[in-house]
């Protein structure tokens, strides 16, 4: 299979690279050449801005390709430059959304699988709402991708994944909890840590991407990615204290009152995975289409902080919610005093 990947420098998009060359494809990648992707001469590298008609153009020119993966595709606009150079070129486009999708909406259902995305039309824009911005504009995109397959002019398949994790997570969002499990401080849990959610593991989402062209059900239809476990911040917490061998002197405050103690500052600032609502995507329609059986979550959470610990903290990575740790401890301070009070 000739294989097209826009983006696929680093995480997710470099394990799909691996995992298609694994499977002895023959692998292009478009990007702008900035990082340093590790693939050395095993693919084909074209060069360009994602957001320029002329360099998709002149990249693509007389090039086919059997099927595509797009991980730059941001909203609407993105969307019609891929259908316009794409179209007639490849012989499936799978767009990597996510399920910000849902989030964005600020009233979905729980589970919410994936018929919910035209729950709400086109709903008109609520700043209070989840992640709205992201996920809105991903909405569009979708739209304009999935005219397109109905068109006939672009076969397409839809993947939406939730928060992603893997061992070198760009965010450093996992290692930002290992690391404040590091310094046997109070750690806090915003509204006890009880809200839920799925996540996906880097390794099974890449796995999954690469077999979707050869699945005849999957053109024109959008599925949920997600590990099947059903996690918390307070489980998360506690497993990889326990995975660290440490005891967290865990301290809960209700969200209302976090705000009022640290007004310039976003929960989500020092506890990247603490939420209002929980997120959780279905999961069905993957496992039945799609074969979907992902890593269990005891298993790549253990990869995760071993890669923390053996490598993260030797290379002295900085996650960048420990630059709130002193501001944290702080508030669990001022908290304690005001109910001593």
């Amino acid at each position: 299979m000739r294989a097209l990947i826009l983006g696929g420098s680093r995480f997710i998009g470099r394990r799909l690279a691996d995992a298609l060359l694994e499977a002895g494809h023959s692998v292009t990648l478009f990007n702008r050449g900035r990082t340093d992707d590790g693939l050395g001469d095993r693919v084909r590298r074209l060069s360009g801005d994602r957001g320029s008609e002329g360099d998709l153009s002149r990249a693509l020119d007389g090039l086919t390709f059997d099927a595509a993966w797009d991980f730059l595709c941001y909203d609407g606009d993105d969307a019609r430059r891929a259908v316009a150079h794409l179209a007639g070129r490849v012989g499936r486009l799978v767009h990597i959304s996510t399920c910000s999708v849902y989030w964005a909406t600020g009233d979905f259902p729980c589970p919410v699988p994936e018929e919910e995305f035209d729950r709400h039309g086109d709903f008109a824009e609520r700043p209070g709402s989840i992640e709205y911005a992201y996920g809105y504009a991903k909405r569009m995109a979708e739209r304009v991708l999935m005219e397109a397959h109905r068109e006939g002019r672009l076969p397409v398949t839809i993947v939406r994944p939730p928060v992603v994790a893997g061992e070198d997570e760009p965010g450093l969002r996992y290692a930002s909890y290992c690391h404040r499990l590091e310094d046997g401080l109070p750690l806090i849990l915003p509204d006890g840590g009880f809200v839920s959610f799925r996540h996906v593991y880097a390794g099974d989402l890449a796995r999954a991407l690469a077999r979707i062209p050869d699945t005849t059900v999957a053109a024109g239809r959008a599925y949920n990615l997600a590990s099947p476990e059903i996690l918390s911040v307070r489980r998360l917490v506690i497993d990889i204290a326990g995975l660290m061998d440490r005891s967290p002197e865990l301290v809960e405050i209700p969200g209302p009152i976090l705000r009022r103690l640290a007004p310039e500052l976003e929960v989500t600032a020092f506890s990247p995975f603490s939420q209002r609502a929980p997120q959780i995507p279905a999961v069905d329609r993957a496992i039945g289409e799609l074969a979907w059986s992902p890593t269990p979550y005891p298993v790549w959470l253990e990869r995760i902080v071993r890669w923390w610990v053996d490598e993260g903290k030797p290379a002295r990575l900085a996650p960048p919610a420990s630059r709130h740790r002193e501001r944290e401890v702080a508030i669990v301070a001022a908290y304690r005093a005001r109910l001593e009070a």
